[in-house]
């Protein structure tokens, strides 16, 4: 059989005329359309056969998260319908397909799916009246809509966006002073895209539109750059990799980035081959400045990109060219990104200098999905957060060092080297290992698997054992500065003395907190509430500004909003940050409520009149499994909701007045037992009950059950 060189867009000018070069062939030992001049079709390989099954079954998540939105939005409706049909007809193709041409056509088939998908969940969610979900979101928003009425985002307050758009105040990110963000810290590519879009959707969810517009670009850009047998994966990482479709409706605007930085590194190791920069590599440079006018995340990469294509020159035309080289291609990425901002450059370079950079300087509260979170879930070595940033900058300059020493080795890993540091960071956000997982998969596919080039060492004399001891020693600074943070201890002593609970709602809304200052400095503490992600700041209703050194104090702290308050039945831990020092400090895991109740049958029913209706109560431990206690009172109450307001009803319950709460005690199998009747003549219609327990102390109710409904006559 032939091999058969396409050109690509991954591939250059030089190598397409070669049919040498296996970067862009659809496939070694077929032709594109799966024929062979002698033997005739040639089957698709396995590879080719499971990717496109598995994207295929990645299908189903779209369908069903856009099945909710069929009321709000029908026509979703039609997509779940078809799209489900097509999922199913490519996964029975990918099995049964006796060509390559026909498995190449499912393939188009699953790539369109998918694009309808994105854009049916992103119509289907914001239709139905979703609040906006980030303060990225909110806050890009914002931004145009300020540039639309000719005044510069950058340096504006942004604080009108909380009020301007519906976002939940618990999605605010949290300073350690106390305070929110509020300002735009995103160079301007999201904007201005958002600023043109705002002609059509008329400032509603308009960055959400774009990001989920442009991962739609994504999956075709990345269907187009991948090998035919992998094409598969840009429909399986963009619909059926859930984060990404979530992130885009989100409006998170690393999404805007990601078709910039996959062509600019899609077969990355032809990028200056001889000592020049041709089309496809000046192709390169300017995506890779446009992705650097989107987000913060490409300026990480964007040093190990530069250092991975030196060192492949250097081997083949000596380190003078290979500088020259990446010197002028990095010039014109840098040139590309100061173009595309140049306008707030021009505008106010002070305002744009300190905006895209805040990100690096904010002192925002620790969280993410790190290294971090195992002293932030265990509450130890949270003394000294500053400690954590800086360990990630050791780590990012450690593994730069040793990707130096060791590229013979690590030359592929280049793209994912830079996640690792911020691993290490005291925010590493979800967003930055997710969102890039595709631009990783264009790497690793569109490489340049048939040439082995000579792996270059920065220093000849540097031997083996002496890399090894280089390598640990770049190393040193990382591990004893995440050391030092792990082992530095909370500033604050936190000790809940008493809660107050909503009553039906089952929240906490009120607390009281004795606070022990074991530091030689007055710390200013802001409370909130923490399982992973962080409640809004509760509000402070008594206590001082700052607890004195080596000394206590009390304060009295209330809910901000019912999205912030902890529920009676379930563990909360409280939290308490500071700026100075930058800290946060934790109370010991509180569970307020032993039990809680639920009614054995919870399907309401219907009563004629001078009937008798049953309803037990079941006790219930703090997992939800019955708890077999005997004599726990239970009160069940009785109400009726009418436009004009909550009245209350004419049952008598076991035995007592009309219209009075029933109570009853537990039997030995921790079930209540409750018999009702009409209590007078008049009319009753759909009454609402509700259990809870009653109990002596601070918190005399709790455990509140939902609502059963019953029709009386």
């Amino acid at each position: 059989m032939r091999e058969i060189a396409v050109k690509r867009l991954d591939q250059d000018d030089d190598a397409a005329e070669s049919p040498q070069d296996p970067v862009g062939t659809e496939s070694v030992g077929t032709d594109p359309v799966g024929t062979d001049p002698v033997a005739g079709p040639v089957g698709p390989t396995l590879v080719h056969r499971a990717v496109t099954l598995v994207a295929a079954a990645g299908i189903f998540w779209a369908t069903f998260q856009i099945f909710p939105f069929q009321s709000a939005a029908p026509y979703t409706g039609i997509y779940v319908a078809l799209g489900t049909v097509a999922a199913l007809a490519v996964g029975v193709t990918s099995l049964a397909a006796k060509n390559v041409r026909t498995l190449n056509r499912a393939n188009h088939v699953l790539v369109v799916t998918g694009a309808l998908g994105i854009i049916s969940y992103a119509v289907g969610i914001i239709v139905a009246g979703i609040s906006y979900g980030t303060d990225e979101e909110i806050f890009v928003q914002w931004s145009a809509h300020l540039l639309g009425q000719g005044k510069n985002p950058y340096g504006a307050d942004l604080t009108p966006a909380f009020h301007h758009y519906a976002m939940s105040s618990q999605f605010y990110t949290k300073l350690l002073d106390g305070t929110y963000t509020h300002g735009l810290d995103y160079p301007s590519v999201p904007v201005l895209l958002t600023w043109m879009a705002n002609g059509v959707l008329h400032d509603y969810h308009t960055v959400a539109f774009v990001c989920s517009g442009m991962l739609v670009v994504t999956l075709f850009v990345a269907y187009k750059l991948l090998p035919r047998d992998y094409r598969g994966i840009a429909t399986l990482i963009c619909v059926g990799y859930p984060i990404l479709m979530d992130h885009a409706r989100g409006g998170i605007v690393g999404i805007i980035m990601l078709p910039f930085l996959m062509i600019a590194v899609a077969g990355w190791e032809r990028i200056g081959r001889g000592g020049r920069l041709n089309r496809r590599a000046v192709i390169s440079a300017v995506c890779f400045g446009v992705a650097l006018s989107v987000q913060q995340l490409s300026w990480m990469i964007a040093p190990f990109f530069v250092a991975a294509i030196f060192m492949l020159r250097w081997s083949e035309v000596g380190a003078k060219a290979a500088l020259r080289v990446c010197a002028l291609w990095s010039a014109m990425a840098v040139g590309t990104m100061l173009v595309v901002n140049s306008p707030f450059l021009l505008w106010n370079p002070g305002h744009w200098l300190a905006g895209v950079t805040e990100p690096l300087r904010q002192k925002a509260i620790a969280e993410g999905e790190g290294l971090v979170d195992i002293p932030i879930s265990l509450h130890f070595g949270t003394g000294d957060l500053g400690l954590y940033s800086l360990a990630g900058a050791a780590v990012y300059a450690g593994f730069f060092a040793i990707f130096i020493l060791y590229f013979d080795k690590f030359r592929p890993a280049w793209i994912i080297a830079p996640a690792m540091a911020l691993v290490f960071q005291a925010r590493p956000l979800i967003e930055y290992f997710a969102i890039p997982a595709l631009v990783w998969a264009v790497v690793l596919l569109t490489a340049d698997k048939d040439q082995e080039p000579e792996s270059p060492r920065p220093w000849p004399m540097l031997a083996a054992r002496r890399r090894l001891i280089v390598a640990g020693v770049a190393m040193v600074p990382a591990v004893g500065l995440w050391t030092l943070g792990a082992a530095t201890p909370q500033p604050l002593s936190l000790k809940i003395a008493s809660v107050t609970s909503n009553g039906a709602l089952n929240q906490i809304d009120l607390i009281t907190v004795q606070v022990k200052n074991k530091t030689g400095q007055d710390i200013d503490p802001h409370f909130m509430m923490t399982n992973g992600y962080s409640t809004s700041f509760w509000n402070e209703v008594s206590g001082p500004v700052k607890v004195p050194a080596h000394g206590t104090a009390t304060f009295v702290i209330s809910t901000p909003g019912m999205g912030s308050s902890p529920g009676v039945g379930g563990d909360f831990t409280l939290a308490a940050v500071s700026d100075v020092p930058a800290s946060v400090s934790y109370a010991p895991k509180t569970a307020i409520a032993k039990y809680s109740t639920s009614f054995l049958d919870d399907l309401g029913r219907q009563y004629a009149a001078g009937q008798t209706a049953t309803v037990d109560i079941q006790l219930r431990d703090r997992h939800g499994r019955p708890a077999k206690v005997a004599g726990v009172q239970i009160t069940l109450n009785q109400v009726k909701f009418t436009a004009g307001g909550i009245i209350g009803a004419n049952l008598s319950m076991n035995g007592g007045k009309a219209g009075a709460p029933g109570l009853a005690y537990t039997d030995s199998e921790g079930i209540a037992h409750f018999s009702i009747v009409q209590g007078t003549s008049d009319s009753t219609g759909l009454v609402h009950l509700q259990a809870w327990i009653r109990q002596s102390g601070s918190m005399q109710t709790y455990g509140y059950s939902s609502f059963l409904t019953q029709q009386w006559p």
